[in-house]
């Protein structure tokens, strides 16, 4: 198929797609194969940070390093509330995985972007020069999961004998 959904000359052109809009609307990876796009799947190798900075931006309603700050810095979170996330985003990278598996596609770890392994990677997977990329946004959050986590240790605690007890890393 000739036809593209842009009209930009260039070795690549990309886009963001939130999170659960192939779960959503699966039939979109129908126009995906036809256009040849490939896929790069982000997602958190740590989901107590996820949760942290899901919670923060939301507090703060501050979704994007450009656009607002994060005044609360620290909040106390339901162990329901966590267990709920974390099963949630777990269930949905699942299936989307399922969706792009017979896509080209590469899934790839916030954290793997940031130690820029990822970021090697996907210019590799995309047929692109390794060049070193610089983003204008910054990281948001700062300090550790029990600086802001206001009941760190009760949340460990709750999770440590489950299979989420890896994400709390202090």
């Amino acid at each position: 198929m000739s036809r593209k959904l842009h009209k930009k000359k260039s070795a690549a052109i990309g886009f963001k797609m939130p999170y659960l809009s192939l779960v959503e609307h699966p039939e979109a990876r129908e126009a995906f194969e036809a256009f040849g796009y490939k896929v790069i799947r982000l997602s958190r190798d740590n989901l107590l940070d996820q949760y942290i900075s899901f919670k923060l931006a939301q507090i703060n309603n501050a979704w994007r390093s450009d656009r607002g700050s994060m005044k609360i810095t620290h909040f106390a979170a339901e162990p329901a509330d966590v267990a709920e996330a974390f099963q949630k985003w777990t269930e949905w990278d699942s299936r989307l995985a399922q969706i792009v598996e017979t896509l080209p596609n590469l899934h790839v770890t916030y954290e793997e972007l940031v130690d820029g392994s990822g970021v090697f990677r996907s210019l590799e997977f995309l047929n692109l020069r390794k060049v070193p990329l610089h983003s204008p946004f910054r990281r948001q959050r700062s300090g550790s999961q029990s600086d802001i986590l206001e009941n760190y240790a009760e949340l460990k605690d709750h999770f440590a004998r489950t299979q989420w007890a890896r994400f709390f890393v202090g």
